[in-house]
């Protein structure tokens, strides 16, 4: 593995085929443990797959790890929250349910702030992501300060697939950050890069975790994009990149984009 030709020096793409072993790799009972690693999943009206979710994370990535387990519940109306309820009396994690609907950014942050454990593993709980994927990071813990999955074939629908391209080409545009999956909800970063970053991640709240590795790669974290499968959803639908609320989200994107890409050169020229 080395430097894709052209990028600055703290961004590095890995190959699939570099990744090591398959994505279970090794049986999970042979890894060695490491408690200071929290598995942090947020969940909104997933009642119906939650729990399949949850119990594929607990055992492929929390059991072998010894991580901390912390599940943030966000207002759902659909029972997500009882039956996290009950899944709690099953599983050893830090649950925080009820309340109303705070949205997926400040869901997160509010997450990340609950975090103590030097690093953090954060997948989205919709189950597009493969958990047993985590083994493509973990490798990379020691020298990066963010590991990100990027998707190599996105399994969405078209009108998603061509948003998140003009998203990354117009991001690109007015960030010269040159990742090619930085809203990528599969990650492990550490903790001094949430202290860092996460008080200025305040622009994209359809984008959150785009506009955090765009802050990140401007003050100099070290980050690697790792290639990871995904799936369509299991069940279920998404109920924020719905097509009547495309052109809403496109204006908010775009203007959001042009304020984070001036914030960004005017904090390179004050340095």
């Amino acid at each position: 593995m080395g430097l894709v030709e052209g990028q600055p020096v703290n961004v590095v793409s890995s190959s699939l085929a570099a990744a090591p072993g398959s994505a279970s790799g090794a049986e999970p009972s042979k890894r060695a443990a490491n408690p200071a690693l929290t598995v942090f999943l947020p969940v909104h009206n997933e009642a119906e797959m939650i729990g399949e979710v949850l119990d594929v994370v607990y055992r492929e990535v929390v059991v072998p790890t010894g991580a901390d387990f912390l599940v943030c519940e966000d207002g759902s109306t659909d029972g997500t929250d009882e039956v996290l309820r009950e899944l709690a009396k099953r599983y050893p994690m830090r649950l925080l349910a009820g309340g109303s609907r705070k949205g997926y950014a400040d869901a997160v942050r509010e997450g990340l702030q609950q975090i103590r454990t030097p690093l953090t593993f954060f997948a989205d709980s919709d189950g597009q992501y493969d958990p047993r994927d985590f083994w493509r990071l973990w490798p990379h813990a020691a020298e990066y300060d963010i590991v990100v999955g990027r998707k190599v074939v996105r399994d969405e629908p078209l009108h998603r697939i061509l948003l998140s391209r003009g998203f990354h080409v117009l991001a690109k545009m007015a960030t010269q950050v040159p990742l090619k999956d930085m809203d990528c909800g599969f990650r492990l970063v550490r903790k001094e890069v949430v202290e860092e970053v996460l008080p200025e991640a305040t622009t994209l709240r359809y984008s959150f975790w785009a506009e955090f590795t765009m802050i990140a790669y401007r003050k100099g974290f070290r980050i690697l994009e790792v290639p990871i499968t995904h799936r369509s959803r299991p069940r279920g639908t998404t109920s924020i990149y719905t097509v009547d609320r495309l052109p809403g989200i496109m204006r908010h994107q775009f203007v959001g984009l042009l304020t984070l890409g001036r914030r960004l050169r005017d904090s390179r020229r004050g340095h």
